[in-house]
């Protein structure tokens, strides 16, 4: 008989095998020592900011922003495989323990990265709150509520119809943001009762769809998703098998590359263009630079809005890499007559416009302090880092091909 907690464990173990050789690239790439530095400017920043908070801050707004995200996001690593249908189909009604240490690891892990905002964020809900909520108090009612969006994560992946889990997704959204901001603006007695009655509720309509025991294909396709995040994130400091590319037909988008000629020297660009539009990367950088602007508008005054908003231009260069290993095993690319150099030409330009435009989002937050010196200063830095990383790329990718002639 199958040990499914064991053979959960084993997989676990396989793809975290294929993983970890790629950390010391990560390590190599001098990101890990920006994140230190950084991380130390952090601490310097935010302990004059504690000290010295602005009057009329948002606080509730803030902490609600801050939280919102690890509190409402739940997801379990399953490691199942397209063979599973087949395979473990029989041992269906088993399956719970196979899924368990699943529920426990994505609870305990992301629960660990909520305590730790939690205690972060203290000082500063302490000092900008007139009658704040104790520490421990908040964190059980934080706690409680991230594994009841957990817990609601995982019935939406049981329930059969689209509409019912869409509809179901949108209900845990506003149902934990709304519990959330209730919280943190009513009284600690009213915030409790609400609390209760509110997770009481949405449990009760989590019993109404009809569900199935085990969603197999669903479970294996967010399990791909899972990797490929994890890969594409490798994929900025090493070239690695990005293995299936997920493709959203975004219509509201399809506009975006029309307007680009007919010609052979641009074919390449209005392929590329249109991956961009149509992969994760699109979503995955929107909600990145989303970020960077709640970041930057926290510490636009000071030295460390300036660090933090070099840093994420540095980083979504990164990121648009991957778009140089988009179409590397397309047939038709050999096949049709295309300009030698356009690959690489077209995918450096569209990295480069892209990050201008990134640059420049993430320059309007500094843009509002009205500081001449201090917004040039930034705007001039960060286009140059968009600048040297165009050349670094274009160097890299040069050397690649010379080194790639000399082996044929």
């Amino acid at each position: 008989m199958t040990n499914l907690p064991e053979l959960r464990q084993k997989r676990r173990g396989d793809f975290w095998a294929q993983i970890l050789p790629y950390t010391q690239y990560i390590i190599q790439s001098g990101v890990a020592v920006l994140t230190f530095f950084l991380l130390i400017a952090f601490a310097a920043w935010y302990t004059t900011f504690v000290q010295n908070i602005p009057a009329g801050l948002p606080v509730y707004w803030i902490m609600l922003v801050l939280f919102t995200p690890l509190t409402v996001y739940g997801s379990v690593r399953t490691y199942m495989r397209p063979a599973d249908v087949v395979f473990m189909l029989p041992l269906e009604t088993q399956m719970k323990s196979y899924f368990a240490p699943a529920w426990r690891g994505g609870m305990i892990g992301k629960s660990f990265w909520l305590m730790i905002l939690v205690i972060v964020a203290w000082p500063f809900y302490v000092r900008a709150v007139m009658e704040p909520k104790p520490l421990l108090v908040l964190l059980i009612c934080i706690l409680l509520l991230k594994g009841t969006s957990n817990y609601g994560s995982w019935q939406e992946m049981r329930m059969e119809g689209q509409r019912a889990r869409v509809s179901y997704r949108l209900l845990r959204y506003v149902a934990m943001i709304g519990l959330l901001g209730a919280l943190l603006w009513l009284p600690l007695p009213m915030a409790i009762i609400v609390l209760a009655a509110g997770i009481i509720v949405y449990i009760i309509c989590l019993r109404l769809p009809g569900k199935v025991a085990v969603p197999w294909e669903r479970l294996i396709a967010a399990e791909k998703n899972h990797a490929a995040a994890v890969m594409r994130m490798l994929g900025w400091f090493v070239d690695v098998p990005t293995g299936e590319r997920k493709v959203n037909h975004r219509r509201w988008l399809s506009f975006i590359g029309r307007r680009l000629p007919w010609k052979q020297e641009q074919a390449f660009r209005f392929l590329l263009t249109r991956t961009f539009v149509r992969t994760e990367l699109l979503p995955t950088l929107s909600r990145f630079v989303v970020f960077g602007i709640i970041l930057i508008m926290l510490a636009r005054e000071s030295w460390f809005g300036i660090a933090v908003y070099l840093l994420f231009i540095i980083l979504a260069g990164m990121q648009l890499t991957m778009l140089r290993k988009q179409h590397t095993d397309t047939l038709w690319l050999s096949i049709y007559p295309l300009p030698p150099a356009a690959r690489r030409l077209e995918t450096i330009r569209l990295i480069t416009i892209v990050q201008w435009v990134v640059a420049v989002v993430l320059w309007l937050p500094i843009a509002i302090t009205g500081n001449i010196i201090w917004l040039t200063g930034a705007l001039i830095a960060g286009l140059l880092i968009v600048w040297i990383q165009r050349a670094s790329l274009n160097r890299k990718w040069l050397r690649e091909l010379q080194l790639e002639e000399e082996f044929e």
